[in-house]
């Protein structure tokens, strides 16, 4: 307990009996491996420990390592339970007996103190890997019932997705887009079928039809009394008798 504590008003220190429950990791993108959880607790009478070392399976830890402890909170001025923070590091175990950190998680236990239990996944911070810690909470005012206080938010839990179900999700997607592009192209050649039709009657050109149909005349049109272009040069060089000796 820090040495500011002993200065702070009684009815302003509330204890809380606290349950926690380190369940499980996943979606650790690893086939093998062996880890373990260091956590801390401030002004708490067992203040820090560790689970036991577990093998990964199916991108999967588990533990379900219960912790029970007692904490002293304290209300400020304003009736808000000040912080009480839980600290997670992950661990994971090296051949030759060293350890490297896979990630670590800082919460807030002032906002669960009136939420009754809880269970949670949360985003590792400083992680590689978009791997998930569930953990359970529960927490039981002990001391100073009657005082009134407010807790802090509660922070929103962050979306989870497991590798299997990313994975079932990344082929439906895939497939979506191959069905997306093969309508698409379906679309444009029916467009461009509309546009540019082959198959479709085209009225033939009148020039490609006989031009005999045209150029036939009927032998009525022929016979008529109008003097051809020829008859008409012959009348104008040809004298009069001659033209009166021929007509008799």
């Amino acid at each position: 307990m820090p040495l500011s504590h002993y200065f702070i008003a009684k009815h302003r220190k509330l204890d809380f009996h606290i349950h926690l429950n380190i369940q499980d990791i996943t979606n650790v993108p690893l086939v093998s491996g062996c880890y373990f959880v260091k956590w801390r607790l401030r002004n708490a009478t067992v203040s820090n420990g560790a689970t036991t070392k577990e093998h990964i399976k199916d991108h999967t830890v588990e533990w379900y390592s219960s912790v029970t402890t007692f904490a002293e909170l304290v209300i400020s001025k304003q009736q808000i339970l000040q912080p009480c923070e839980l600290k997670l590091d992950i661990y994971q175990e090296l051949g030759g007996g060293g350890t490297k950190q896979m990630g670590s998680l800082s919460i807030n236990l002032s906002e669960y103190a009136l939420s009754g239990p809880i269970t949670r996944r949360y985003l590792l911070d400083e992680c590689k890997f978009n791997s998930f810690i569930k953990l359970s909470i529960e927490m039981k005012q002990l001391s100073n019932e009657n005082q009134p206080f407010t807790v802090p938010p509660m922070s929103k839990p962050q979306r989870h997705t497991d590798i299997s179900t990313m994975i079932t999700n990344a082929v439906a997607e895939k497939a979506d887009d191959s069905s997306a592009a093969r309508s698409l192209t379906g679309s444009t050649s029916d467009r461009s079928m509309q546009q540019h039709p082959s198959n479709r009657m085209v009225p033939r050109s009148q020039s490609n039809l006989s031009l005999s149909q045209y150029c036939r005349y009927p032998s009525s049109a022929l016979q008529n009394d109008d003097p051809s272009p020829s008859d008409v040069v012959e009348q104008l060089f040809t004298p009069s008798s001659d033209r009166e000796t021929s007509s008799c």
